[in-house]
């Protein structure tokens, strides 16, 4: 937060000074073909990627049906105003070219405003990318641990540590599959290829939530959402799974898609038909003890 603070202040003063050149005709040269748009909206939905991780970690809130929906109205308004002020404030700095062949937009911009001071902004954006890696830690374990917990996964990813009540085998699970994806290409195809598989995931799940709207009508739900809402994203999340393949054919989706597909395989075996290897049982017994586990209870407060 004190990175991006610095920044909006910093581009501020100079607009204030004048520096407003390149915040003219900003849209020259973008396209408006619908299916190109698709791989903006991949980047820019990965920015504001936040409303999908607080889901997550629901049963963990206190009073979900008021907090969940404050958290992701005030997040989301924050964090797109305070994203909209620092991409104005690099535009102070530099035009459009300058920008997307720069290697590190804010030390760019820093050596153009900050002059020695600059020196400073590599550990602010350390901390940064920290917080941001935190927060994923935090929420994206959760999925492994409620997934395991309902026996998609071996019964030691259920578990959380007993002192710190924390998910630590799906977390350091999550940790290992990170770095492997991170091995064999780059940021921006992992980020189109990771976020062609969640839209892949989030329209399932919408699905479902309908299907289960009226197949179980009467379940207990903290959060009711409005089926239009429900419908609208639908069809939201078949443009964003639709149209990148179609502009920008890449074998990275077939692959990202093939490697989801191999996972029916072990659902069939493991969950289906409930093969439990005598092997696993013994790991997860050694695991519990080693690592001072307990299996994990859902406790959501309403």
């Amino acid at each position: 937060m004190v990175t991006i603070l610095v920044i909006i202040i910093g581009g501020l003063v100079r607009i204030g000074q004048g520096y407003t050149e390149n915040l003219k005709n900003t849209f020259d040269g973008t396209t408006n073909n619908p299916l190109r748009i698709s791989l903006a909206f991949y980047s820019g939905l990965w920015a504001y990627g936040g409303w999908a991780s607080l889901n997550s970690v629901t049963e963990e809130i206190k009073n979900p049906k008021r907090n969940l929906w404050l958290s992701i109205v005030v997040a989301l308004s924050s964090v797109i105003v305070l994203y909209l002020l620092t991409n104005i404030s690099y535009f102070t700095v530099m035009n459009k070219a300058e920008l997307l062949s720069s290697d590190a937009v804010a030390m760019t911009w820093g050596e153009a405003v900050l002059g020695p001071v600059v020196r400073a902004l590599p550990i602010l954006v350390s901390f940064s990318a920290l917080g941001s890696a935190t927060a994923t830690i935090y929420s994206s374990g959760r999925y492994f641990m409620v997934g395991a917990r309902y026996g998609y996964l071996p019964e030691i990813f259920s578990c959380i540590q007993k002192q710190r009540l924390t998910p630590l085998p799906s977390i350091v699970l999550m940790t290992i599959l990170s770095i492997i994806y991170c091995i064999p290409t780059n940021i921006e195809d992992l980020i189109d290829f990771v976020s062609f598989v969640a839209w892949v995931f989030f329209g399932l799940t919408f699905v479902a939530t309908i299907c289960c709207k009226f197949t179980k009508a009467e379940a207990y739900r903290v959060i009711k959402v409005p089926i239009p809402v429900i419908i609208f994203m639908i069809l939201v999340s078949i443009y964003l799974i639709i149209a990148p393949v179609i502009s920008s054919p890449n074998i990275g989706y077939l692959v990202a898609l093939m490697i989801v597909l191999v996972g029916l395989i072990f659902y069939y075996l493991f969950v289906y038909r409930k093969i439990q290897p005598h092997l696993m049982k013994k790991i997860n017994i050694f695991l519990q003890n080693f690592l001072n586990l307990t299996v994990s209870t859902v406790n959501i407060e309403a």
